[in-house]
């Protein structure tokens, strides 16, 4: 081959690479976001978006994928594109609406229609259609739209027959117009004639679909607050997940991760409950409950064992016994479980704690302070293990730290056994405590530490946190009160800066990392004469100190907060009042009591920890 015609074959040859490298990113994006790989997925997404690539999937993948990372507005901006290339795409359609359920429900409302109408029109497979009924149906339930919902039933059933999900989406609309007090009409006859369609409808269903509409079930019987319902028909749908047989793998796996999510959901609405026995046991499935991101888990954990060389404890007399306790995923869980410590402590003959580095001098240094250097308890760090300083003979038992709840602590009296339970270096807080008095511009007889962003997901972040709008009216200017910032992450200090220029009095000290010298950050926190942050981290600082606290609790808590408004304390931090978002979202009525609070010199919060208490 001539050196012309070797060159031209080259070119040619690196020509088809590169277009078939191009037209790569998207499949390579699908099959990145089918396994979950989430980061490797939006990069590749990103590529086919430089690569001009139109198709619909594209968009439709990429908006969900950004709206389940908290990144609204860029998901929005891709749906929009996605939209303006296809206007009837039901895909595209159906996440928009998805992304615009809460913060605009007609328009979700509107575009779910409009998706549905198209599906329609282009005879698309009965599962599309019915996935989109369900959530139109819900969509107007939620906005009370009754009589609209009402009006579409027909035409549901004319499109799906007596389909078990519809009949059970009918069943909470016919529910609700029951208990709507605006209606003279009695729905008690429909409510009954469609309990008695779906029951029937179910005969002749797969076990999995059975087990789904029970979950369904149990799950609204749980926001009506009717726990017994709730758990009756939890039972009866893993009953039946659990003693049919399963056809294949495939199968069998659906099964397995339906038991494990629902029953960890389950669990922790229980604990919301205060329906400690129960919620703790099935708390146990979130060891094995996938999460979204970079944690596989819901409950995620090192081992430095593994079973077989270190039984797991199973609630047995720990009598003469030695106990290893391993460290979960959160540092806030990990402050919040060792709360219990003392209880254990008093029962075994000693307690082993593995702890990340972060944590170490802090623990060491209060369970010295609290007289527990005496052999009764180690601490350990994972190099430990690594090295061969704690080896599998020194334990009879090992447990993860989340799991010790369900043995000991379904009594709602076993909580906080020893208040404070942490110790900061004196030395520093007072050192700390004497610059901060001198920062400000006035009088200052009271430092309150303050949090106003949550941490985990971007979702979670959005739901737990205050914007800094509505944060800036709780700490407008008290007379001898500065402010402190505990806050942690990137975004601390040009929100402080934001409010220096408003003339707000707070101060925020750059020398300290609280994601990187936790030991510092306590300091920090303990030079505060009273804390107000949002649930996060700071809440199991100030709280494991034993500082006049109030937690400013959103309308989204977590299984670590109780719903009954009755309760105005954490059961876990005795010092820690509530101050809770209102059905409306409304933080008004939140920053007005922790506000007086504050006026009122910051006392000890009191008021019941449970409604049992």
């Amino acid at each position: 081959m001539g050196v012309k015609k070797e060159f031209a074959f080259t070119y040619a040859l690196l020509k088809v690479i590169e277009e078939a490298s191009q037209k790569l990113g998207l499949p390579l994006a699908i099959r990145a976001h089918q396994r979950n790989d989430l980061s490797v997925a939006a990069s590749h997404y990103e590529r086919a978006l430089e690569q001009g690539i139109q198709e619909a999937t594209l968009f439709q993948n990429y908006g969900a994928l950004l709206r389940s990372q908290g990144q609204d507005e860029k998901a929005l901006k891709i749906l929009e594109r996605g939209l303006d290339l296809h206007p009837r795409h039901a895909g595209i359609l159906t996440n928009f609406a998805n992304l615009k359920r809460k913060s605009n429900p007609a328009t979700a409302i509107y575009l779910s229609l409009l998706a549905l109408q198209f599906r329609i029109a282009e005879d698309s497979p009965l599962h599309k259609q019915k996935d989109l009924w369900m959530s139109l149906f819900a969509m107007l339930r939620e906005q009370a739209q009754y009589s609209w919902a009402l009006a579409l039933v027909p035409y549901g059933f004319a499109a799906l027959g007596n389909q078990p999900e519809l009949l059970l989406q009918v069943l909470f609309l016919a529910e609700a117009l029951k208990n709507d007090v605006q209606k003279s009409e009695n729905f008690e006859p429909l409510v009954c004639e469609v309990n008695r369609k779906l029951e029937i409808s179910l005969e002749n269903c797969t076990p999995i679909l059975q087990a789904e509409v029970r979950i369904g079930l149990a799950g609204h019987a749980f926001k009506q607050a009717d726990i017994p319902k709730a758990l009756g028909f939890y039972e009866h749908a893993m009953q039946t997940l659990q003693e049919s047989p399963s056809s294949d793998q495939e199968e069998g796996d659906k099964r397995q991760n339906l038991i494990d999510v629902n029953s960890w959901n389950f669990g922790c609405t229980l604990i919301k409950q205060q329906q400690l026995a129960r919620g703790w046991s099935l708390f146990e499935y979130g060891l094995r409950t996938p999460a979204p991101g970079k944690q596989r888990w819901q409950r995620s954990l090192r081992k430095p064992f593994s079973s077989n060389q270190l039984a797991l404890w199973n609630g047995e007399s720990l009598v003469g016994k030695k106990l290893l306790l391993l460290e979960e995923q959160a540092i806030g869980d990990v402050m919040m479980f060792l709360t219990l410590l003392p209880t254990l402590q008093k029962e075994a003959d000693h307690i082993g704690i593995m702890l990340a580095d972060r944590l170490l001098p802090i623990y060491k240094r209060s369970l010295a302070m609290h007289g527990l250097n005496d052999g009764s308890v180690a601490i350990w760090s994972y190099s430990d293990a690594k090295d061969g300083s704690l080896t599998c003979d020194s334990y009879d038992f090992q447990s993860p730290l989340g799991s010790i709840c369900q043995h000991r602590f379904s009594d709602l009296q076993s909580y906080a056994p020893r208040t404070p339970i942490l110790v900061a270096k004196k030395v520093r807080s007072d050192s700390l405590r004497n610059e901060y008095l001198d920062a400000f511009d006035k009088p200052v007889e009271r430092l309150v530490g303050i949090s106003w962003q949550g941490g985990g997901s971007a979702n979670r972040i959005a739901e737990k946190s205050m914007k800094i709008e509505d944060f800036a009216k709780v700490i407008a200017p008290i007379e001898g009160v500065g402010f402190v910032s505990l806050q942690y992450g990137k975004k601390a200090a040009p929100d402080v800066k934001q409010w220096q220029e408003q003339n707000l009095d707070v101060i925020f000290d750059q020398r300290i990392d609280p994601l990187r010298q936790m030991d510092l950050w306590l300091a920090q926190v303990a030079a505060c004469d009273a804390v107000v942050s949002v649930a996060n981290t700071t809440i199991h600082g100030a709280g494991g100190l034993d500082l006049p606290t109030q937690c400013l609790l959103s309308r989204h808590s977590d299984w670590r907060w109780f719903d009954d408004p009755v309760v105005t304390r954490s059961l876990w931090y005795p010092s820690v009042g509530i101050a809770r978002q209102s059905t409306s979202l409304s933080w008004q009525a939140a920053i007005s009591k922790v506000r007086d609070w504050m006026m009122q010199g910051c006392p000890k919060p009191s008021g019941p920890l449970s409604s049992q208490c």
